[in-house]
């Protein structure tokens, strides 16, 4: 029996799967970038106790950061909306899990999007999930590249669900949000040739902590399918202590010894880390997807295929950046050899004025042959006598006979005193 494609499989694999494909190509948006925000909305459905446990250091949140790729107008608002509507949360009571879809501002306004001004130090976080949307990434990266900015500093924090805020002395201001007290997913459109700022923070490691899904469809059908009913996932009651999740042993052990590997000093790229963490935040993104509560080895190979049609997203955007760098070094190496070649002709121009004054000033004394004519120049005018006698006879103004030039029209009995800067 014929295998099925790589991306065949990992739609099949589930209904909850094939379902989100479906309602994609029913409301005509990509199904990558569909299930990347059915993912973040699982994820932002859950409340922050849920965490993945200690493998490198601490538990670490479910966070998730998820980038929609394609150009302005491609398909990122479809995506959302289709995302939105494809799968809805309940509780384990059956209650619609209303999800708060908010816009990203300043570092500072991270903290304070859970933990508003004036919340006693001993009061709950009055919000703990939201949703961050960002339609643009210049948006993003503009917020970012402020004067003081701390957001993507911020973020990163943000994505391990680190402690956010800053402790300033006025207490009307002061901002502090505890470490895993709060449920963030963030979706950024993210437009190819624009995302220069965000794949150049790889020295960070704010690249890896995305997810990067196109928008598009090659396979879209000519017709669209009829829009299925909302698929509806019912969460786990996970209650409100401290939760984490069960790690399969394929991904622990992966995860551990490209740790190992970093501790010994060999040569591996320690943002690769960051890759694994994020394949294990989209395995525990379709455990909830699927109403479970132990991550198994298949969420962990689902999300293989996952993050590889990530890597090849931004390889693709990666292309599209060194197209554009290659572009513009093309464009100011022209520019440079115009320039070069502009003033290369104003200097030929300019000696051939010169020549041509000093033959027309030393023609008014009186008529001379080319070596008189050359012997009254000076060095670097002397290459360009005869092209400047060609034209000067060509124009009228001078005549040779038996090699004598003599000045004949308006040139004639003109007062032609040689300069001396000329001669």
């Amino acid at each position: 029996m014929t295998e099925l494609p790589v991306a065949e499989r990992f739609w099949t694999a589930r209904p909850v799967l094939e379902h989100i494909r479906e309602f994609a190509r029913a409301r005509r948006s990509g199904p990558w970038s569909t299930l990347l925000v059915v993912l973040a909305r699982a994820v932002a459905s859950v409340e922050p106790n849920v965490m993945i446990p200690p493998t490198v250091g601490g538990s670490v949140s479910l966070n998730l950061f998820g980038a929609l790729v394609g150009q302005s107008g491609a398909g990122k608002g479809a995506s959302e909306g289709a995302g939105r509507d494809a799968v809805q949360f309940v509780d384990f009571n059956s209650r619609v899990i209303d999800l708060d879809e908010l816009p990203l501002g300043s570092g500072e306004g991270v903290a304070r999007t859970y933990r508003p001004a004036g919340t006693g130090d001993e009061e709950p976080n009055p919000r703990t999930r939201a949703l961050f949307s960002v339609p643009e990434v210049d948006t993003l990266t503009a917020l970012g590249q402020r004067q003081g900015a701390t957001l993507m500093a911020e973020l990163r924090k943000l994505y391990m669900g680190e402690q956010l805020g800053f402790n300033n002395a006025s207490k009307a201001t002061c901002s502090v949000l505890p470490a895993h007290t709060y449920r963030a997913s963030l979706l950024v459109g993210v437009q190819p040739a624009k995302a220069g700022p965000l794949l150049h923070d790889a020295d960070g490691g704010t690249p890896q902590r995305f997810v990067f899904l196109r928008v598009d469809d090659p396979d879209a059908p000519d017709e669209p399918p009829p829009a299925p009913a909302p698929f509806v996932v019912k969460l786990p009651r996970w209650g409100s202590g401290p939760v984490n999740l069960t790690v399969p042993e394929i991904a622990r052990v992966a995860m551990d010894r490209h740790r190992v590997a970093i501790l010994r000093g060999e040569d591996v790229d320690p943002l690769d880390g960051h890759r694994m963490l994020t394949q294990l935040k989209v395995a525990a993104a379709l455990l909830i997807l699927d109403g479970r509560t132990v991550i198994d080895d298949e969420d962990w190979r689902l999300a293989g295929f996952v993050i590889r049609e990530s890597n090849r997203a931004r390889t693709g955007i990666e292309r599209t950046l060194a197209e554009r760098t290659r572009a513009a070094n093309r464009a100011r190496a022209e520019v440079k050899a115009d320039e070069a070649d502009l003033l290369h002709d104003r200097a030929a121009q300019h000696l051939r004025n010169r020549a041509r004054s000093a033959v027309l000033r030393r023609l008014g004394r009186a008529e001379a042959s080319r070596k008189d004519l050359r012997s009254a120049m000076r060095n670097d005018l002397r290459g360009d006598l005869d092209s400047t006698l060609a034209d000067l006879i060509d124009e009228g103004a001078v005549v040779e006979t038996a090699g004598v030039y003599v000045l004949v029209g308006e040139y004639g009995g003109t007062d032609c005193t040689p300069l001396r800067n000329s001669l």
